[in-house]
Order: C-alpha cells, then sequence, then structure tokens
C-alpha cells in the first residue's frame, strides 16, 4: 500500500473546515474514505487530491486544462480569504 493516510482532523486543517463537516461529507458519500480495522475513518491524500481537482472552479485560480494537474499536493491547498458574500 502505498500513499499517506490522514486523519479526518488533518483533512479538516488543510481543507480550512470543521472535522465535523469532514465526517459530514463521509457518512453522506461525498469525501472518499475508508475505515480501519478499529473503525478509525482514514483518508488517502491521493484521493483527496483528485476529489478536490475535481471539485476545481476554473476562473479562480484552477487551472483550466488538466495537463499537470495531477501534481496537485494536498498540503499546497491554502484557504483563500475571501468569503461568500465577498464572492
Amino acid at each position: 500500500m502505498s500513499g499517506q493516510l490522514l486523519t479526518a482532523r488533518q483533512v479538516a486543517n488543510e481543507l480550512g473546515v470543521h472535522v465535523k463537516t469532514i465526517l459530514a461529507w463521509v457518512q453522506r458519500g461525498e469525501l472518499p474514505a475508508f475505515r480501519l480495522p478499529g473503525g478509525a475513518i482514514r483518508f488517502r491524500a491521493t484521493d483527496l487530491e483528485a476529489w478536490l481537482e475535481e471539485r476545481a472552479t476554473p476562473g479562480r485560480g484552477a487551472p483550466t486544462t488538466t495537463t499537470g494537474a495531477a501534481r496537485l499536493s494536498l498540503s499546497s491547498v491554502v484557504p483563500t480569504t475571501t468569503t461568500d458574500e465577498e464572492a
């Protein structure tokens, strides 16, 4: 098995959302995750990168082509400083 495994808290910190939001997305099947034998939820960094890429909005700093998009790093995701009201 390859790839870094992340906790819900790590994912929440990277995406700038509350951990409860991450768990709700998992429960609704919107965010790829899996359970370890002990019941803990984990996320593959590569799955999250692909999930983010699928949801990128062109015109807001996202690449308009897929060339090089696979190299997106979850650690490079920086929460924006604008709010929905400002957008």
